[in-house]
């Protein structure tokens, strides 16, 4: 089976991009023009469960996805919303790229994100 059959879902990515600095002289969010319809794979790779006596429990779940190589919309701090899964279902989540790798053979093959859930 070819990587392209993988990729059953469908998203949104909105790259990152360099932005202007806010009134504390802070780097401000910024993010250019929105990629709809990209062909991609969300997956959840794995659950941290945290509890302690004095605290309410957290669940972290840590995201991954997967896309082409040649989606260059797909950068580091970029957001990744509209997931619609393979049963037609849209998840109202949004993630933040964490952790971009280009996975190559002999040329790049395919991309892989980790991502943190905004929402």
């Amino acid at each position: 089976m070819s990587f392209d059959n993988q990729l059953i879902h469908t998203c949104t990515i909105k790259p990152a991009a360099a932005g202007s600095v806010n009134v504390y002289n802070n780097a401000a969010k910024a993010f250019g023009t929105p990629v709809t319809g990209v062909r991609c794979r969300l997956v959840e790779s794995r659950e941290r469960v945290w509890s302690t006596e004095r605290q309410e429990g957290v669940i972290q779940s840590v995201y991954k996805l997967f896309t082409k190589a040649d989606v260059s919309s797909l950068t580091e701090k970029a957001e990744i919303s509209l997931v619609t899964l393979e049963d037609g279902t849209t998840l109202s989540d949004i993630f933040r790229v964490t952790e971009l790798f280009v996975r190559r053979g002999r040329n790049s093959h395919h991309k892989m994100a980790t991502l943190e859930r905004i929402s």
